[in-house]
């Protein structure tokens, strides 16, 4: 299937790595860069260095950390409401699973009656420059969760490889106001490399279909009061908890997980307290623990279970949304092999395997 479409020639360019890099540097002046490197089988965010270029990918998979640990870090200094002033972010390299967890943290953290200040200074600054994966891991289902190994949304310039150079996609003002100012980097496309593009697009989409039809994952349609249903199967939620160890890493490397806590500590100078958030955990023993010790779900298989509900329960009733992008972050961080594929199969076929023990 051929995406190419003529209309949207107008906000597509092509630049090489080099005049991309060259870019950067040039933007180093007006923003803390991070982009993605290559170490080992994995991807991982850094600090830009143009002396490193030989160990940036801009293609690959989705990197090791989720978008939401630029946006909102997972240790913050809050005081009195107002951010601390300092340069924006341009992350580059942001793969389209982390893009789409943007609208369930823009729930939490912008709609509602009171707003974030530190999360909407950082997110409304930020400058996002997505890129397409070029293969899927055995892990990735983000086409089960209504996403794509591509940028869909909530980008300012998105980036495919395609043969030596880089098809550029404007997504935003912020984006086509970029372009025009360094025009001297980006190029007029053709047809055939948008052609080139929608080729690739497809392939590693048919990559990640694959990797479904093996794990008969079930979509998001599929999935749809599953786990409602599913709620009072407690022989279930105990088989799948009984491997848990409640590290809480399912939860730290999810892009649209966004619980957080509160506590006050001494500055280093000691002179003054200062207040800090931190990510929590729902696995966590405490995280539901109230002022007397009462602990509405003190059994692990409740806190397990209360993570599906918020992500395929909660959300798609109040945001018309699964709180999942499929990036499969979590299969390969848990040490007691839960697999989430698995988990959603449970709750929507009524059949299910305890998970293996490493």
């Amino acid at each position: 299937m051929i995406l190419f479409n003529y209309i949207n020639m107008t906000n597509l360019y092509i630049i090489s790595i080099k005049d991309l890099i060259d870019l950067l540097a040039r933007l180093q002046a007006d923003y803390r860069i991070f982009v993605p490197y290559r170490k080992g089988d994995r991807i991982q965010f850094g600090p830009f260095d143009p002396d490193r270029n030989e160990d940036m990918e801009f293609g690959g998979v989705r990197q090791t950390q989720p978008l939401k640990s630029f946006i909102s870090p997972s240790r913050d200094i809050v005081m009195d409401g107002n951010p601390v002033a300092s340069k924006p972010l341009l992350i580059a390299g942001v793969k389209g699973c982390d893009l789409q967890s943007l609208k369930v943290q823009d729930f939490v953290f912008r709609q509602g009656d009171l707003e974030d200040p530190f999360y909407a200074k950082k997110r409304d600054e930020a400058f996002i420059i997505a890129s397409d994966c070029t293969y899927a891991n055995e892990t990735c289902f983000c086409l089960a969760m209504d996403g794509a190994p591509y940028p869909k949304r909530d980008y300012d310039i998105s980036l495919s490889l395609s043969g030596s150079y880089l098809v550029a996609e404007a997504g935003s003002d912020k984006g086509e106001n970029l372009v025009k100012k360094y025009n001297m980097f980006f190029k007029s496309t053709s047809r055939r490399d948008v052609e080139g593009r929608d080729k690739k697009r497809k392939s590693v989409s048919n990559q990640v279909e694959e990797f479904m039809r093996e794990r008969r994952t079930p979509d998001a349609k599929a999935v749809r009061g599953a786990v409602k249903k599913s709620y009072d199967k407690v022989e279930m939620w105990e088989d799948f908890a009984s491997t848990c160890v409640e590290c809480g890493a399912c939860n730290l490397v999810c892009p649209t997980c966004h619980c957080f806590l509160l506590y006050d500590e001494k500055a280093k100078d000691g002179k003054e307290n200062r207040r800090v958030k931190i990510w929590d955990s729902c696995l966590y023993k405490t995280f539901a623990r109230v002022a007397g010790g009462a602990n509405p779900r003190r059994h692990l298989y409740e806190r397990l279970r209360n993570r599906f509900d918020k992500k395929f329960e909660f959300f798609p009733e109040v945001l018309d949304h699964v709180a999942c992008t499929g990036c499969g972050r979590c299969i390969e961080a848990c040490p007691g092999n839960i697999d989430i594929r698995e988990v959603l199969k449970g709750a929507v076929n009524g059949k299910w395997e305890k998970p293996p023990h490493k």
